[in-house]
């Protein structure tokens, strides 16, 4: 055993005093020859061409753009040998940046971290265009060059413009910038669309500072002089301190037309709006697309008011919204503020049949705009013969045998006044008026729609390609027609028997397609349905989730082929047809209406790689962000797959492209 003790020993000792690798480094870096562009205009590139010698082994080659130590634009070049090399990099457009002198900064390096570094001047120029382009839904008009920068058209617009802005070509090479509308309002490389918008229509003067990226005009909205943060393109918020009984001013816009709430509103017979809750800071968004006030009490210019905070009561649910009824069930982002009329007395109204179900009622009361605290099973009573609350959850329901009339309003008053935080708070629900509903006599190639007073339907015999003929909607130009199934008065799907259904609140066409029973198709018989997160069937504020009944029905284009159309928007973003989530989504398509039974793994074509993957669900999800405003369509192909009944042999194709 000493031996082999003193064999390992002698091991050890050995390894110790073996050398360590010597380690080369120096202090000398290659030698670079540049030649640079010393001049270049934003929005163009400038061109490099590097000579390096070195004796030792080159390893790379930095080149950077910097506007005052600020790297705006760098490239890296693997360099394994002496030569020549070239390049460019984009000087970029910003915001606010004046013509001055930037940095070109070379650094090569050899193998032994020697390092070469120099700065070379290159004057940057802001372009100065003889014209741009404004592109609108109607047409393109030209802006002229009114000043250094400073550019503008004037024509007979619209009280709204939508538009994006495009340059001539900058530079030999044709390069162009475009400026859109994104998160943080114009700026370039954008596809959203600037919301210009005036107020009214008539002849006045769109213009746009290439330097500033000031634009004009964007209406200036006020309420009691303070000014309304945009929110997106249709709704503006701000968040003020009201009093009960004293005068409310909205300013900068038509205002005709916009509903008031009553429960927060009293309007005298000189037009003077007063505010009729309670005293407090509320948040009041201006709702231009519904034509609406909606408000909420706040504890800050940011936090909702809960009742602990604020003495503030929400309602969620399903069957009811303002100013019309939600089209999506117990959605958190939709509660409504009661208005507090008096210490502890909250009061939220509604019309039936438009902003609250005749026939059924499932709604509660909450503590805070989301789950929480609640006036719930054993904390609440009600003394009204219209309702009922559940014994469990304390859901508030229509009675038995109970439904309302169309047009009747009808107010809930919930008195917390002997609420000790467990039990005590009282219900009440009262008829307050009646308003004159005349059913329209509506049609769709003859075949008279049913149901309203909002939400009509008619299964109806349409074949692809032929004209489609409503009658009874006088104002069918405002409505919101899903593209997929009707374009320019015409119907795209494949011929068959479809349902469809005419939303005169949210001024929406739909259709989805059915047997003869009145029944959804499984994918055999022409029926594919879209569920999940990031996807919506008319706006975004009502997306589709994981609510079996919630499906969206898909066209099918021709035979095999389904469509989705939509526009991206954001999250929060109401606007109808916007239907796609810029930041997120995980969706996917289902082969049976109610069922599970959902596509796998499928081909996603060049076009689809460049925006969605698939989670190991199947679930499609983005690869990067969507470009707000910009349309996007989805197309799901089974050329090449065997259908039966909900089941699918072979890998369906699936692209998506932005249009």
């Amino acid at each position: 055993m000493k031996k082999q003790y003193l064999i390992l020993a002698a091991l050890l000792l050995a390894a110790c005093q073996e050398k360590e690798p010597a380690f080369v480094t120096t202090d000398q870096g290659p030698r670079q020859t540049v030649t640079w562009d010393r001049s270049a205009l934003m929005g163009s590139v400038v061109d490099f061409s590097v000579d390096l010698d070195d004796p030792v082994a080159l390893s790379t080659l930095k080149v950077a753009l910097l506007f005052d130590e600020t790297v705006v634009a760098d490239t890296t070049i693997r360099t394994k040998t002496v030569g020549t090399y070239e390049g460019f990099l984009k000087v970029p457009f910003l915001k606010d940046i004046p013509d001055g002198v930037a940095t070109l900064r070379v650094t090569s390096q050899n193998i032994q971290f020697g390092l070469t570094e120099e700065d070379y001047d290159v004057r940057v120029t802001r372009p100065d265009f003889a014209y741009l382009t404004l592109h609108t839904e109607d047409g393109d008009y030209r802006m002229e060059r009114t000043g250094r920068n400073q550019y503008a058209v004037g024509a007979s617009f619209g009280a709204e413009v939508n538009a994006t802005i495009s340059t001539p070509a900058i530079d030999a090479a044709g390069r162009t910038l475009t400026f859109g509308y994104g998160a943080s309002g114009i700026d370039t490389g954008e596809a959203g669309l600037i919301p210009f918008s005036n107020g009214v229509a008539g002849t006045y003067e769109i213009s746009f500072n290439t330097l500033t990226y000031e634009g004009a005009p964007f209406v200036i909205l006020t309420v009691n002089g303070e000014k309304a943060v945009m929110v997106d393109r249709n709704n503006y918020a701000a968040v003020v301190r009201l009093t009960q009984g004293a005068a409310v001013t909205f300013d900068g816009y038509d205002f005709d037309g916009f509903l008031l709430d009553p429960d927060f509103f009293r309007q005298g017979e000189d037009g003077t709006v007063t505010f009729a809750a309670v005293d407090g800071l509320y948040k009041v968004t201006i709702q231009l697309a519904n034509r609406f006030f909606l408000v909420e009490k706040m504890v800050s210019t940011t936090a909702y008011a809960t009742y602990a905070d604020g003495g503030a009561v929400w309602c969620i649910g399903a069957d009811y919204g303002k100013p019309a009824m939600f089209s999506a069930s117990w959605n958190t982002d939709l509660g409504l503020c009661l208005a507090e009329v008096s210490p502890g007395i909250h009061q939220i109204t509604f019309e039936a049949g438009f902003q609250l179900s005749t026939a059924s009622l499932n709604i509660k009361f909450f503590h805070q705009k989301g789950w929480g605290g609640e006036f719930g099973g054993g904390s609440t009573t009600t003394d009204s013969p219209l309702l009922s609350l559940g014994a469990s959850d304390g859901n508030v329901h229509l009675a038995d045998g109970v439904s309302l009339e169309v047009g009747g309003v009808y107010r809930f008053t919930l008195d917390v006044t002997g609420y000790d935080g467990t039990s005590g708070a009282v219900l009440h629900l009262e008829k307050v008026g009646q308003n004159e509903y005349e059913e329209p006599q509506l049609a769709i190639n003859g075949v008279a729609f049913t149901g309203g007073p909002t939400v009509f339907e008619a299964t109806v015999a349409l074949t692809q390609g032929s004209g489609v003929q409503l009658s009874g909607l006088e104002d069918i130009a405002s409505y919101w027609i899903d593209p997929d199934y009707f374009t320019g008065g015409r119907f795209q799907a494949v011929s068959g028997d479809y349902k469809v259904i005419l939303d005169t609140a949210d001024k929406t066409i739909q259709a989805w397609r059915v047997k003869a029973d009145g029944s959804r198709p499984n994918l055999e018989e022409g029926g594919l349905y879209l569920l999940g997160w990031g996807v919506a069937a008319v706006r975004m504020t009502s997306q589709l989730g994981w609510t079996q009944s919630d499906a969206y029905a898909l066209a099918q284009v021709s035979p095999g082929v389904y469509q989705f159309t939509g526009q991206a928007v954001a999250e929060t973003d109401g606007t109808i047809g916007g239907r796609w989530r810029t930041d997120y989504t995980d969706a996917k398509c289902f082969y049976a209406f109610g069922s599970w039974d959902g596509q796998g793994a499928v081909n996603l074509t060049e076009a689809a790689s460049e925006w969605l993957t698939q989670s190991d669900g199947g679930n499609f999800n983005y690869v990067k962000p969507l470009t707000e405003g910009a349309t996007y369509v989805l197309t799901f192909d089974l050329a090449g797959c065997t259908v039966s009944g909900s089941t699918v042999t072979g890998t369906p194709t699936v692209d998506f492209k932005q249009r």
